[in-house]
C-alpha cells in the first residue's frame, strides 16, 4: 500500500509539472473563427466532464458511508483516484482559459463559473485539511510510537497531506494567472505550509536526536533487535520527513515566500549529491536560473553596491594616508623626546599607532557595507583561541620579546653574547626575533626565547669598561723598575682614564713568571685600541730595558747507562 500512495503522489506530481507547461507566455496573434470554435468546445467539454466527476465523487461518498472494513478502505482509495482525476480535468481547463485570457479571448460566463468552481475547491481542500489531520491524530494516539503500524499510517498522512497541500497550491496559482481574488486562499495556504515547515524542521531534530541515542544504546546491547526495528522505523521516519518537507519548501517558494532558512536546514539533513545533479537539462536550468537571479540581483543592488565599493576604496586610501602621516609625526616626536626608550620600544610604538588606524579604517569601511562587526569581534576572539594553539612556539617567542622590550637588556647597536654563545652587534629586533651581525659578519637570526632563556652579557651597555691585562718577568727581573716601567706606559696612553684610577700589582708567582695585572679604565668604544697598544707598547719597552718575558721550560738530564760485569 505505502509504494500505491507513492506512485499516486509521484502521478500527481508529473501531471502538475505537464500542465504547468502550458502556462509559458503565448504571444498575442490572430485567430481563424475555426480555431476560436474548437477551443470554446474543448472548454465547454472540459467544464461537463469536471462537472460529471463531481457527480460520481459524490455518489461514492454518499454510498460509502453504510460501508465498513475492505470494501470501506477500497472506496476510499477509489475516491481519492477520482478526485486526482478531476483535478486533472479542472487543470486543464484552467490552463485554457489563461491562454484565453492571454489574448483577451476568454468567455466572461465560463470564467465566472470557473471562479465559484475554484472558490469551493478551495473550501473543500481547507475542510480536507482540518479532517486529515484530526484523523490522522486520533488514529496515531492508538497506535505504540516508533511501531511499524504507526509508521504506515504515518506514510499515508504525509502521503495524502502532500497532494492536497500541492493541489492547493497549484490553484492559487491558477486563480493568480487568471486575475481572480487569490489574497485570502494564498495567506491561508502559506501559514499552513509555514506552520508545517516549521513542524518539520523540529520533528528533523527530534527524530535525528533519537536516531542517535538508538545508535548509542544499540552499540551497548549489540544483540537488542527491538532497538534495531526501532532504529529502522526512526530513520525511514527521517527520509520521509525529508521528501515532504523538501516539497513544503518548493510550495512555499512558488507562493513567493523567503525559504532560505529551510533549505539550508534540508542541505544540513541531505548532503550528500544525487545522480539528478548530473543530468545536462537540470544542470542548464540550475545554471540559468543562477544566471537569472545573478543578473535581477545586479539590476536591483548593483548600482549600490558600486557605491560601497568607491567609498570603501576610498576610505582605504584615507586611512592608508593617516597612518604614514602618523608614523611620521611619531618617529619624529619620539625621536626628540628626552624619554629613554629602546629602539624596539620606539618602532612598536610607531607600528601599533599606524596599526590602530588602519583597523579603525576597516572597521569603518565593513560598517558601511552593512556588515555587523559583532560577529566579527567574537569570530576573532575564538580564531586568536584557536591560533594561540596553534603557534604556541611563535607566542613563546613574543612573550620573550615583550620581555625584553620591557626591561631592555640590549638595543640595536649593542655588542652582546647571547644564545648559548653567539657573540656580535645586535642589528636589528622585533617581537619574536633578533638579529645579531657577528665579528667576522656574519648574520644570525635568533629566537627571542632562546636569548630570554639564556644567560644575556652585553658588552657595550656602560660607558666605561676596565682592561684586563697580564704580563709576566722572569725571577730574576727587577720588579720596583717592571711596576715603574707598566705605570708609565699606561699614564702616557691618550685613551686611558684617570678616574678610575689604572690599577698595576704584583700578582701571581708562577711556576715560570711573575705576573703582573694591569687594570685601566678606557671608555667602551676605545677598549680595544688600548688593549692592543698597551701590549704592543709593553713588549717593546721590556725588550728595549733587558726586561725577560718567561716562557714555560724543562730541563731533561740524561744518564749514560751503566753494565755490571760479570
Amino acid at each position: 500500500m505505502h509504494n500505491q500512495w507513492i506512485k499516486r503522489c509521484l502521478l500527481l506530481m508529473g501531471l502538475l509539472a505537464f500542465f504547468s507547461a502550458f502556462s509559458l507566455p503565448v504571444t498575442a496573434t490572430p485567430e481563424s473563427s475555426e480555431e476560436n470554435q474548437s477551443s470554446e468546445m474543448q472548454i465547454e467539454q472540459l467544464l461537463q466532464d469536471y462537472k460529471l466527476q463531481q457527480e460520481h465523487i459524490e455518489n461514492i461518498k454518499n454510498y460509502k458511508i453504510n460501508l465498513s472494513g475492505l470494501e470501506k478502505e477500497a472506496l476510499n482509495y477509489r475516491l481519492f483516484s477520482r478526485h486526482l482525476t478531476a483535478f486533472e480535468t479542472l487543470q486543464q481547463l484552467s490552463q485554457l482559459l489563461i491562454e484565453q485570457e492571454k489574448i483577451d479571448n476568454a468567455n466572461p460566463t465560463v470564467m465566472a463559473e470557473l471562479e465559484t468552481i475554484i472558490n469551493q475547491n478551495n473550501q473543500a481542500l481547507k475542510d480536507g485539511i482540518g479532517n486529515l489531520q484530526k484523523k490522522f491524530n486520533s488514529e496515531y494516539e492508538q497506535q505504540e510510537k516508533y511501531s511499524t503500524e504507526s509508521l504506515h499510517l504515518y506514510i499515508a498522512h504525509l502521503t495524502l497531506l502532500d497532494t492536497v497541500y500541492s493541489a492547493m497550491t497549484q490553484q492559487v496559482l491558477d486563480q493568480q494567472a487568471l486575475g481572480f481574488d487569490a489574497a485570502g486562499p494564498k495567506k491561508y495556504l502559506t501559514a499552513q505550509l509555514y506552520n508545517r515547515a516549521e513542524a518539520f524542521s523540529g520533528m528533523v531534530q527530534l527524530v535525528v536526536k533519537k536516531r542517535e541515542e538508538l545508535n548509542v544504546l544499540i552499540s551497548i546491547k549489540k544483540d537488542n533487535q527491538v532497538l534495531k526495528d526501532t532504529l529502522a522505523v526512526v530513520n525511514e521516519q527521517l527520509v520521509l520527513a525529508r521528501v515532504s518537507f523538501s516539497l513544503t519548501v518548493d510550495l512555499l517558494t512558488e507562493l513567493g515566500f523567503d525559504t532560505s532558512f529551510y533549505q539550508q536546514t534540508l542541505l544540513n539533513l541531505g548532503g550528500q549529491i544525487t545522480t539528478d545533479v548530473l543530468n545536462v537539462s537540470i544542470l542548464s536550468g540550475m545554471l540559468n536560473k543562477f544566471i537569472e537571479q545573478i543578473t535581477q540581483y545586479l539590476v536591483e543592488y548593483g548600482g549600490e553596491w558600486i557605491f560601497k565599493i568607491l567609498l570603501l576604496l576610498a576610505i582605504y586610501y584615507v586611512f592608508r594616508s593617516l597612518a604614514k602621516v602618523a608614523r611620521n609625526v611619531m618617529k619624529k616626536s619620539l625621536s626628540s623626546t628626552n624619554l629613554n626608550l629602546s629602539s624596539l620600544m620606539k618602532e612598536m610604538i610607531i607600528s601599533s599607532v599606524s596599526r590602530l588606524i588602519m583597523i579603525i579604517g576597516i572597521f569603518i569601511a565593513l560598517a558601511q557595507l552593512g556588515i555587523s562587526l559583532a560577529p566579527i569581534l567574537a569570530g576573532l576572539g575564538v580564531a586568536g583561541f584557536i591560533i594561540g594553539f596553534a603557534l604556541q612556539d611563535t607566542l613563546s617567542n613574543f612573550a620573550s620579546g615583550m620581555m625584553i622590550l620591557i626591561y631592555r637588556p640590549y638595543d640595536v647597536g649593542d655588542l652582546v653574547e647571547v644564545g648559548g654563545g653567539v657573540f656580535g652587534t645586535v642589528k636589528s629586533m622585533n617581537l619574536v626575533s633578533t638579529t645579531i651581525l657577528t665579528i667576522d659578519n656574519q648574520t644570525l637570526v635568533i629566537p627571542n626565547s632562546k636569548i630570554w632563556g639564556d644567560v644575556i652579557k652585553n658588552v657595550t651597555s656602560q660607558k666605561l669598561r676596565r682592561v684586563d691585562l697580564v704580563f709576566g718577568i722572569g725571577y730574576s727581573d727587577d720588579i720596583e723598575k717592571t711596576e715603574a716601567l707598566l705605570s708609565e706606559l699606561v699614564s702616557a696612553h691618550p685613551m686611558v682614564l684617570q678616574d678610575p684610577k689604572p690599577v698595576i700589582k704584583l700578582h701571581v708567582l708562577n711556576e715560570s713568571s711573575v705576573d703582573f695585572i694591569v687594570r685601566p679604565w678606557v671608555k667602551t668604544e676605545d677598549y680595544w685600541d688600548v688593549y692592543w697598544d698597551i701590549t704592543r707598547e709593553v713588549k717593546m719597552r721590556f725588550d728595549q730595558d733587558g726586561i725577560s718575558i718567561p716562557f714555560p721550560q724543562r730541563d731533561v738530564h740524561f744518564y749514560p747507562a751503566t753494565t755490571t760485569a760479570e
